[in-house]
């Protein structure tokens, strides 16, 4: 997913707009894993996306029409993830320029 950011609004055009992303990265030795979460392109649901070393050739997308379910399936990741082992890294909340 291509995510452009800026550093103010004033530089959206009339074609861009802002969007929240929230993003959690998880670690356990040397790998990586990062779950963000966010609208949809058309903002008709939510996307949960899961970017990890054991599927390295593609990102894993699933689709949630309300916010709740989306955060329920983050924390049934995140509870798999502890209970191997990994360990909460980071969390960023950034605002992110779409274009439309």
């Amino acid at each position: 997913m291509a995510i452009c950011v800026t550093g103010g609004p004033s530089t959206v055009s009339a074609t861009s707009r802002e969007v929240r992303v929230l993003r959690w990265t998880f670690r356990r030795d040397a790998d990586a894993v990062v779950c963000e979460l966010g609208l949809n392109n058309d903002d008709s649901a939510y996307e949960l996306r899961i970017n990890s070393p054991w599927n390295l050739s593609a990102t894993t997308t699933e689709l949630f029409d309300d916010a709740m379910s989306a955060f329920e399936r983050h924390a049934a990741i995140e509870r798999l993830l502890v209970g191997d082992g990994w360990m909460l890294e980071g969390f960023e909340s950034e605002r992110v320029i779409r274009h439309t």
